[in-house]
């Protein structure tokens, strides 16, 4: 088999440092990883430092690159109100932007598949309306301003006679291993859960007691993408994708609080996007004492506390169910499942090796 080519943008992402690690494991694969910063692991895989706003930056990086047979978009644009932004015309905009500058930089005759990333916001599950349970790919748009849309309607007009193929994949609550992340769960729970230790406090369950929703690991997805890539029934196809069971908070909190070696507190309708800032300088006072990457817990953490507030439906006073319906995936040739518990803490685990939290 020819040799092939990925470009990963968002490439330290939590899907996009996956599928790099994933591909740079067959050595059939040669993996261009991009990304603002420079990573912190050992990789097999190149990595370009690049800004996908700026074009003629795209341009330049990438003009030995266009021999790409695979592209997978990873890379995301958030602004500071996570949820705020989402409707934003500038962020609609700009995230258009960081595909078209991408893709016009390495799009040649080579290009075999794109592959694009998504998410529930397609079926409309964060303007506080009711979802379809399950969530199907073939559901019509919710009408609402969002870059998924502009992003998918620019790239099926641009394969127009193209030989090139695409797969649209639509994750629910990604787990994965990543610093910086807007949407990191893994690493919002490690953190706030290392801290609770250093006050001798018991893990207390944030969020509504009964809300119920699935999870993507990132390790299922960057499986699936290779195959997507390689398989005629993905061939420009939409696919929800989640591990195949589903998560209670609630019911998982006691196995968490064993992991961490701490007791399981009540529940606490705790704001996370509130509380955790307050202990920043407590995380860096633990990280310079345990030797920790990262010291400053806005650099580990992100937007993430936010985003902790959203899926644990905190403090809403009901929760909002966004489950989604993986047949169709399971029906094209993809069955692969992964427990979301045991997948949640081996990746806190692995951010333990890694010196993302402590032990």
């Amino acid at each position: 088999m020819p040799r092939r080519k990925a470009i990963v943008a968002g490439a330290l992402g939590l899907i996009g440092r996956a599928v790099v690690e994933h591909l740079s494991r067959d050595g059939d694969w040669e993996v261009v990883g991009l990304s603002r910063r420079a990573p912190d692991f050992e990789t097999r895989a190149e990595f370009l430092p690049l800004d996908l706003t700026d074009r003629d930056a795209c341009r330049a990086a990438l003009a030995g690159h266009a021999d790409a047979t695979h592209l997978i978009y990873a890379a995301l644009y958030e602004k500071p109100e996570l949820a705020g932004g989402w409707r934003d015309p500038e962020h609609i905009r700009t995230n258009l932007a960081m595909l078209r500058n991408l893709f016009e930089s390495v799009e040649s005759p080579r290009l075999e598949h794109v592959t694009l990333l998504q998410g529930t916001k397609a079926y409309g599950g964060h303007l506080g309306l009711p979802m379809r349970i399950p969530a199907k790919e073939r559901e019509p748009r919710v009408p609402h301003p969002n870059f998924y849309f502009e992003q998918e309607d620019w790239l099926r007009e641009r394969q127009a006679g193209r030989d090139w193929r695409w797969t649209i994949f639509r994750p629910q609550v990604v787990l994965g291993v990543a610093a910086r992340s807007a949407m990191n769960v893994v690493a919002g729970v490690g953190a706030y859960a290392a801290l609770c230790r250093e006050r001798s406090e018991p893990l207390r369950a944030p969020g509504h007691r009964h809300h119920v929703t699935e999870c993507t690991d990132a390790r299922l997805q960057a499986r699936a993408i290779e195959w997507a890539g390689a398989s005629p029934a993905a061939a420009d196809e939409i696919f929800n994708i989640a591990n195949g069971d589903v998560i209670a908070w609630h019911d998982f909190w006691p196995r968490l609080a064993e992991f961490f070696g701490l007791e399981p507190g009540e529940p606490d309708e705790l704001r996370m996007s509130v509380e955790m800032p307050r202990r920043a300088e407590d995380w860096r006072r633990l990280a310079e004492r345990e030797n920790l990457k990262l010291a400053d817990l806005d650099e580990l953490i992100g937007l993430s506390w936010q985003y902790a507030d959203m899926i644990w439906a905190n403090p809403r006073p009901a929760p909002g169910v966004t489950l989604v319906s993986s047949i169709k995936l399971r029906q094209a040739g993809f069955a692969d499942c992964v427990d979301s518990e045991d997948a949640f803490l081996e990746l806190l685990e692995e951010m333990r090796r890694e010196r993302y939290l402590p032990a």
